[in-house]
C-alpha cells in the first residue's frame, strides 16, 4: 500500500481494503434448541406436579401390583403403587406409591391405610365391584397434623370414618364372649354404634373393648352408664316363672352390647373420649351395681387358718351387703415360723365402689386407718343349701390390735374366724371342760346321797327301826335332817292336841256348807249336769294332766332307784 505523502502519490487511485468476516448460525440448530427447551419445560412440570412419596406397610401384598394398583379416597385416585418389596426382616411388605401434588395436607398422624378386596363380615358382604377393576388402597385421613411419609397399613377397613361425629369408648371385660369387630351397640333395641375392636389387654388381665356411639346417641353417656353383654339368650328363673329376654337375630348370631342409665343417687356427668367403663355379664348384673366407671382395683391377700371348704375363685367380697370385689386366687403354703399351714387367699378390691375413695386419697394409707378402727375379713356362708362362701369385711372395734403390714407384693388385711367356725370352738372348749370333771367321783357321791334318801324315806311309820336302817342312818349324811324330821313331827302332835286345833271341826263343817253352796252355783253355771260345758271341759283336761304328772313323778322316781345315773347319762 503507498503512503498518500510519499511524491508520485496520486490521489485519484483507489484504495483497495481487505473484507470482513460474517459469524452465520444455521437454521438446523434451532430445531434441537427448542425441543430441549421443551423437554426441560416438560420435565419441570412434570416433577413439580408430583405429589410426595410415601411408604406403606402391610402385613401380606394380596391384591397389590406395581404400577397398577391405585390410591384411592371416596373413590377418586390420589396416588399410585409404583414399588412392592420386602422389608430387612423379610416379614412385612413395603409399599412405595407416589401421591398427587396436594396431598401433603392429608399425610398425618390420623392417616390410615387399606386394602379394597371383597370381604364378607358382619356389616354384609363388600369390595365386590374389586372382582372385576382389582383391588386398590384406601386411604382416610382429615387435614392438619404433622406431614408423615411411613404409614402402618391396616388388615381391615375401619368402620368408623375418621372425624365421623360421636365418641368413642373403651370398656373392660373379664371374658370377650362372643363380641367380635363390627358386632352392634344398642340402646333399648335401637342400633346406636359398633364394636371398632377387641384385644387383651398388655397383661392379659382382661379384655379391652373399644366401641363407637354415633351422634346424636353420643348424648347418652354419661358416668352413671352401665354396659353388659347382650351376645345370646339371658333366660332367668324367678317366682313369676322363666324369664326370656327379647333379643335379635343379629345379635344371637354375632353378639352385641347394651346400654342403659339407670337412677342414681349420684348426679350423672358427662364424659370425654375414651372414658373406661366396665362391662358387665348381664343387665341384672349391670343396673344392680353401686358405682359406675372402671375405677383401678386395689389387690391384698387375707391369711385363712381355718378350712375354705365352698369359697371359690370369683367369689364376692361384700361389705354391709354390698359387693365390692371378687376373689381373684386361691393357695395354700407352709409357715416355717408358725409351723402350721395357711392358706393365702387373694382379693380385688374395686375402689370406685365406695364414692370418695378415689381419686387423689391415697388407698393404701385409708386401709391401714380402717385396720387400726377394726377392719378385719372373715368367711361368710351365702347358702346353707349349697355351702357356698363368700368374703365379708366388717368392722370389729373389740377385737384385739392388728396390723397392716406387705407380703410380697401386696398387703395383707387381718381376718378373724368365721361365725360358725367360733360356735364350734366355743362348743368344743365347754366339751373339754365337762371332760375335765371328775364325774367317777360325781356319780359316787350321787349315788351315796341317793341311798341315803331312799333308807329315809322307807322309815317305818311306828318309828321303829331295824338294826340295819338304824346303821345306814348312822353312816348316812342326811342324819341331821332325820332329827329334825322327828322333832317337827312331834310339834305337829302338840298342835293337833291343843284347843285351837278341837274348834276346828266346827268351824270345817261351817266351811263345808259354805262349799256346798259354792258347788250348787257352779252347777248353774256349768249349763245343768251336761259333760259338754267349757268349764267341765277344761277341769277335766287339768286333771288327766295332773294325773299324767303324777304318773311321771312315780316313773322318775323308779328309774333312780333302778339306775341312779342316769340323771347325767340318760337312760
Amino acid at each position: 500500500m503507498s503512503d498518500p505523502n510519499e511524491p508520485g502519490f496520486s490521489a485519484a487511485e483507489p484504495v483497495i481494503t481487505a473484507p470482513r468476516r460474517r459469524l452465520s448460525v444455521s437454521l438446523i440448530w434451532v430445531v434441537p434448541i427448542v425441543a430441549a427447551i421443551i423437554a426441560l419445560w416438560l420435565t419441570w412440570r412434570h416433577y413439580d406436579s408430583l405429589g410426595p412419596m410415601i411408604t406403606i406397610s402391610f402385613k401380606t401384598a394380596e391384591g397389590i401390583e406395581a404400577g397398577r394398583t391405585p390410591i384411592r379416597r371416596l373413590n377418586v385416585e390420589i396416588g399410585r403403587v409404583e414399588r412392592v418389596e420386602l422389608d430387612e426382616e423379610l416379614d412385612r411388605v413395603l409399599v412405595t406409591a407416589r401421591m398427587v401434588k396436594g396431598a401433603d395436607d392429608y399425610l398425618n398422624s390420623q392417616t390410615r391405610f387399606w386394602v379394597v378386596r371383597p370381604r364378607v363380615s358382619l356389616g354384609g358382604v363388600t369390595g365386590l365391584d374389586t372382582l372385576l377393576s382389582g383391588s386398590y388402597i384406601e386411604m382416610d385421613s382429615t387435614r392438619g397434623g404433622e406431614t408423615r411419609s411411613r404409614f402402618d397399613g391396616l388388615e381391615d377397613p375401619p368402620l368408623t370414618p375418621e372425624g365421623a361425629p360421636g365418641i368413642r369408648l373403651i370398656l373392660k371385660a373379664q371374658d370377650g364372649g362372643a363380641l367380635a369387630t363390627g358386632s352392634p351397640v344398642y340402646h333399648r333395641g335401637i342400633k346406636v354404634g359398633r364394636i371398632e375392636n377387641s384385644e387383651l389387654e398388655k397383661e392379659g388381665n382382661f379384655v379391652q373393648v373399644q366401641i363407637f356411639v354415633d351422634a346424636p346417641y353420643d348424648l347418652l353417656i354419661n358416668s352413671n352408664t352401665r354396659f353388659w353383654n347382650a351376645s345370646g339368650l339371658d333366660i332367668t328363673f324367678g317366682a313369676d316363672g322363666i324369664e326370656v329376654s327379647d333379643t335379635t337375630l343379629e345379635t344371637l348370631l354375632f353378639g352385641g352390647i347394651a346400654f342403659s342409665n339407670p337412677p342414681r343417687l349420684t348426679e350423672s356427668t358427662p364424659v370425654e373420649s375414651g372414658t373406661v367403663f366396665p362391662l358387665y355379664e348381664s343387665k341384672q348384673e349391670a343396673e344392680s351395681q353401686p358405682a359406675a366407671g372402671a375405677g383401678d382395683e386395689f389387690n391384698f391377700v387375707l391369711y385363712f387358718e381355718e378350712s375354705v371348704r365352698g369359697l371359690h375363685v370369683g367369689a364376692p367380697v361384700e361389705f354391709l351387703g354390698v359387693r365390692v370385689g371378687r376373689v381373684e386366687d386361691i393357695s395354700i403354703e407352709y409357715n416355717p415360723l408358725a409351723r402350721q399351714v395357711e392358706v393365702p387367699v387373694l382379693v380385688s378390691f374395686e375402689t370406685q365402689r365406695i364414692s370418695g375413695i378415689t381419686g387423689n386419697v391415697n388407698i393404701e394409707a385409708s386401709m391401714s386407718e380402717a385396720v387400726q378402727r377394726g377392719l378385719r375379713a372373715r368367711l361368710q356362708n351365702s347358702s346353707l343349701i349349697t355351702g357356698q362362701l363368700i368374703v365379708e369385711l366388717v368392722f370389729l372395734p373389740d377385737d384385739a390390735p392388728a396390723t397392716y403390714g406387705m407380703v410380697g407384693p401386696y398387703p395383707v388385711l387381718p381376718t378373724v374366724p368365721s361365725a360358725f367356725t367360733q360356735i364350734a370352738t366355743r362348743a368344743s372348749g365347754f366339751l373339754d371342760k365337762v371332760e375335765a370333771l371328775p364325774l367317777d367321783e360325781l356319780i359316787a357321791a350321787a349315788t351315796r346321797l341317793l341311798r341315803d334318801a331312799d333308807a329315809l324315806l322307807r322309815v317305818p311309820g311306828d318309828g321303829e327301826v331295824d338294826e340295819v336302817t338304824a346303821k345306814q342312818l348312822e353312816e348316812a349324811p342326811l342324819q341331821q335332817l332325820a332329827m329334825t324330821t322327828t322333832k317337827t313331827l312331834a310339834g305337829v302332835e302338840a298342835l293337833v292336841a291343843s284347843s285351837e286345833v278341837k274348834r276346828l271341826p266346827a268351824r270345817l263343817a261351817v266351811s263345808l256348807d259354805q262349799l256346798d253352796k259354792t258347788l250348787r252355783s257352779t252347777r248353774r253355771l256349768l249349763d245343768g249336769d251336761t259333760v259338754e260345758s267349757p268349764l267341765y271341759f277344761e277341769l277335766s283336761t287339768a286333771l288327766r294332766e295332773l294325773t299324767n304328772a303324777a304318773t311321771a313323778v312315780r316313773i322318775l322316781t323308779e328309774s333312780l332307784e333302778e339306775k341312779p345315773n342316769s340323771v347325767i347319762f340318760g337312760r
